[in-house]
């Protein structure tokens, strides 16, 4: 009897221990999401179009970008962009190049309308996406497989 509650002792505190170590998970990672919402502006759903497709394909050669979705909603002009970001740095880098690249593009076709922020960025990544009024979500608990 002795032995066993030494050794249910020993594997709780073996448990509690690699708890205590485990890696935090999640947005607490360092990952980023941004949700940009905007709508297209009147008549230019086809070259919004061709200017998505072109950002995108651009954007897919960003190392520290791990998503990039554009959708459309149903009303077929409002479209929303999920993004994820290995860290800050990567979102920085991503605003610089898609600001600095296709900013006048983007103007010409869409309003941006919201961006939503999930994760903790640092102080560099707000105020690259200052200017774009986002809204900042604070992580409480989760995981990224």
């Amino acid at each position: 009897m002795r032995k066993w509650i030494f050794g249910l002792l020993a594997v709780a505190a073996v448990s509690v221990s690699a708890q205590a170590q485990s890696p935090e998970k999640g947005l607490k990672t360092g990952y980023i999401i941004l949700h940009y919402t905007g709508e297209v502006l009147p008549g230019q759903m086809d070259k919004f179009k061709q200017v998505v497709a072109k950002v995108i394909a651009a954007v897919a050669q960003e190392p520290g970008t791990l998503m990039y979705e554009w959708t459309l909603r149903p009303d077929q002009k409002t479209f929303d962009v999920t993004e994820l970001y290995k860290n800050s740095d990567a979102v920085v880098a991503h605003v610089k190049h898609v600001i600095g690249d296709f900013g006048k593009e983007l103007g010409e076709v869409q309003k941006g309308t919201g961006l939503v922020v999930h994760g903790s960025p640092n102080e560099e990544a707000r105020k690259a996406a200052e200017g774009l009024n986002p809204v900042y979500q604070t992580p409480i608990d989760g995981f990224v497989k």
